[in-house]
């Protein structure tokens, strides 16, 4: 295809805020597969369609960089973000996935609470990614959103360490300790990969407002 020579092309604010809805959708059924553990399994078939969603969009992300000339923001930025939208996204999927595979059980008032600030910290992305394509005007904002995702990043590691350590101390079998351990990891990963968001687009705002 021949480069796309537009001044600016646009259509990537769309698509990250098409990609950023679908992260928090995911998340939203995360806590709700938390709230309803009964019905675990429909929401994995529901998370299996929202990656599904998720990845044809990073992947017209990818293809669209390929054929654009000229970005509202560097390549390699426009790169990283899809990249990171798409582990969140992944990491939603793999902590549903193994508490259907491994049989779990129903959640720890922990693990619940980490599924409800990930969805929050989703929830921030969303409004950051919004305000993109006016930096200058939203400047302040995005940057106080950024720093709010890196809080709940925070409080999840938090969350993480405490229920991991709980997860040791009063759990007995060593297979559901591993179990647990596995699903505690995916839900602190995810939040990882959201203040890496946060660093990305507060370094975005820095460059271009």
């Amino acid at each position: 295809m021949g480069w796309n020579l537009k001044p600016k092309e646009d259509k990537f604010y769309e698509l990250f805020r098409d990609s950023s809805e679908i992260v928090c959708s995911g998340a939203t059924v995360l806590l709700d597969a938390m709230d309803e553990y009964e019905r675990m399994p429909e929401k994995l078939v529901e998370i299996n369609r929202l990656e599904d969603e998720g990845d044809s969009v990073i992947q017209t992300i990818l293809d669209k960089l390929n054929q654009t000339f000229l970005t509202p923001f560097d390549r390699e930025d426009i790169y990283t973000l899809a990249r990171e939208l798409d582990r969140i996204l992944d990491h939603i999927h793999g902590t549903i996935e193994k508490m259907v595979l491994y049989r779990t059980g129903r959640p720890t008032s922990d693990v619940r609470e980490l599924a409800a600030v990930l969805l929050k910290a989703t929830e921030e992305i969303k409004q950051v990614i919004l305000k993109l394509e006016d930096l200058k005007a939203n400047y302040d904002q995005v940057l106080q959103r950024c720093e709010m995702i890196k809080q709940f990043e925070n409080k999840g590691d938090h969350l993480y360490r405490l229920g991991v350590a709980t997860l040791f101390d009063q759990v007995k079998d060593p297979i559901e300790v591993i179990k647990w351990k596995e699903v505690y990891e995916h839900l602190e990963t995810a939040l990882d990969h959201c203040e890496d968001v946060a660093n990305l687009l507060k370094g975005v705002a820095l460059k271009y407002a």
